[in-house]
This record gives C-alpha cells, sequence and structure tokens, in this order.
C-alpha cells in the first residue's frame, strides 16, 4: 500500500514538474524574443534588417523550444521517435491546409516564387508582399476600391496553400515592367493623324530610359525564361468606333507607375489637344444627330386632337 502511494506521489511530482518545465522554456523563449527585438531596434537601423533579424530569431528560438517541450515529455529517445511519429500521422490527416501552407512555404523559400517587396497577384488578391511566414503570406493589398494599382491600406492574410491551387502572378520578379494603354477617342470631323502623332510624341519622350532598361533585365533573365520582346517602344493603335476614331497608346512603364505615368501623359496630351482647333475629344452625346424637323410633320396637330 506504502509503495502505491509513493509511486502515486513519484508520478504526479514527475507531472508537476514537467508542467513546471514546459511554462519556463515558455517563458524563456518569450523573453529572449522580446530582449531580441528591442536589441535589435536600438542597434541596428535598417528596418528591413530589423524584420529579418526579428524573424529569424523568433523561428530559432520557436524551433528550440518545441524540441525541448518534446525532450521534457518523453522519457527516452525511442520514446520521443515514437511521439513525434504520432504527432505527424495526425498532423498528416487532420491539418491537411497547415501542411500545404508549410509546403507552399518551403516552395516559395526555395524556389523563389515571390519575396518581401514583390508586386503579386492570386486568386483575385493584389498587393506586395511585405511578411511570409510559415502558414501564411501578409500583402499590402492595391486596387480593390481605389483604383489603378494605388494601395488601399488594408493588410491581407493569404494562406500559402494557395501556390498550389492558384495561377500566380507576379509584377516584379526578374522583369519589373508592364504594358499598358491609354485609349483616347477623336470624332471622325478631328484631324486624328495629328492626335496621334501628339500621343507619341510624348510617349517616346519618357520611353527611352525605360527602354534602355527593359532591355538589360530581358538580357540578364534570358536564360531562365523564353521572352520574344522584339519591340519595346510605344506605339499608337488606330481603330473605329461608333463615336468616332479611337487611339489607344501603348508603352512599357514599370510596374508601380501605371498610374503616375498615365497621369503624366495625360496631362500633357490634354494640354496639347487645347491649342489644336482641328482636334475634338469624342463622347457619345456630341455624335448623336438632332431629330429631323421632317420627322414631326406626320404628327396631328391640337385641333385634331382637341373636341
Amino acid at each position: 500500500m506504502l509503495d502505491q502511494v509513493s509511486l502515486s506521489e513519484l508520478l504526479q511530482n514527475e507531472v508537476y514538474s514537467d508542467l513546471f518545465l514546459t511554462v519556463g522554456i515558455i517563458l524563456i523563449a518569450f523573453i529572449i524574443v522580446q530582449v531580441s527585438y528591442r536589441l535589435s531596434r536600438k542597434y541596428i537601423h535598417s528596418p528591413e534588417r530589423i524584420y529579418r533579424s526579428t524573424k529569424s530569431v523568433r523561428r530559432l528560438v520557436v524551433f528550440l523550444a518545441v524540441v525541448s517541450i518534446a525532450m521534457v515529455w518523453s522519457p527516452g529517445f525511442g520514446d520521443l521517435l515514437t511521439i513525434l511519429t504520432v504527432i505527424g500521422a495526425g498532423m498528416a490527416i487532420a491539418l491537411r491546409e497547415v501542411l500545404l501552407s508549410i509546403g507552399g512555404w518551403a516552395r516559395i523559400k526555395l524556389m523563389g516564387s515571390f519575396k518581401e517587396g514583390d508586386r503579386i497577384e492570386i486568386n483575385g488578391v493584389s498587393g506586395d508582399v511585405i511578411d511570409i511566414r510559415v502558414l501564411r503570406t501578409s500583402l499590402m493589398e492595391i486596387r480593390g476600391w481605389v483604383d489603378a494599382d494605388q494601395s488601399t491600406g488594408r493588410i491581407v492574410h493569404i494562406p500559402n496553400s494557395w501556390i498550389y491551387l492558384y495561377a500566380l502572378y507576379n509584377y516584379t520578379r526578374s522583369f519589373k515592367f508592364i504594358w499598358n494603354e491609354i485609349p483616347v477617342t477623336v470624332t471622325f470631323r478631328s484631324n486624328w493623324r495629328a492626335a496621334r502623332d501628339i500621343m507619341m510624341k510624348y510617349a517616346e519622350e519618357s520611353a527611352a530610359i525605360v527602354e534602355q532598361q527593359a532591355r538589360k533585365e530581358i538580357q540578364e533573365i534570358d536564360r531562365e525564361f523564353l521572352i520574344h520582346y522584339s519591340i519595346l517602344t510605344p506605339f499608337v493603335y488606330v481603330r473605329i468606333v461608333p463615336d468616332g476614331v479611337q487611339l489607344t497608346l501603348r508603352y512599357l512603364c514599370e510596374a508601380r507607375m501605371r498610374r503616375g505615368t498615365e497621369h503624366a501623359l495625360n496631362l500633357m496630351m490634354l494640354d496639347d489637344f487645347r491649342v489644336h482647333p482641328d482636334i475634338e475629344l469624342a463622347h457619345h452625346a456630341l455624335n448623336m444627330r438632332p431629330p429631323d424637323a421632317r420627322q414631326f410633320n406626320d404628327l396631328p396637330s391640337k385641333d385634331d386632337i382637341l373636341p
């Protein structure tokens, strides 16, 4: 009887001691993370280096804490392997999405699908990558209710498992330029050739430096991707539409400068259009023909209507 009591007390003491050790490990890990964050803010002045250093320390501390807790609760090395095997089998069944996210994180890191600072789009969500963690990626959202590609101010968290389920669009990896188009419609009686020359003039002025940088990047990524960009200069396409002649300016710009370049080009083109009396911007209401007076000849007069 005494042996049974002493054995139960011993087991309880071991459980209590393991609990205390577990709580102590968690507290020590928390303190280490907080101290490392304060030290990095004190001695490191670059926000990017602060972010990366604190993130690396946090991952290392969490890993060591998990291993330490597993060793505390396992009597021996063989039992530790058994516990890890059982945990792994249970996670494979119950945490499929979590495991997919972990696999997506490994793919992102190893294959370089994207990194912090890249602008991506996946499953209809667009934004600049601000953080990549084991289970999720955080984006500073763009578009949404905001026109063009500017930020909405919201932070969106997406699971890393999406990289296996949806197409990924990276706007800035390797080749950071995109094509943008500005459509302008002038009336049929306008001098559309003069309008086209104005659009080309301003586009060519701003395209020289961009074209040089784009050709340099194409040469650098030519070994990885098969890109057939032979013409990088701007061009104006002419199309007849019901309201008049549509002139579409197609030009190359940086992915994050689409709205800014479009704004600058529109201002210059509008100022130049104003000094040309033979250029008139088309509008559906302006191109509607007034009704012909002869259409009203067959209408009944008031004498025919009133008794």
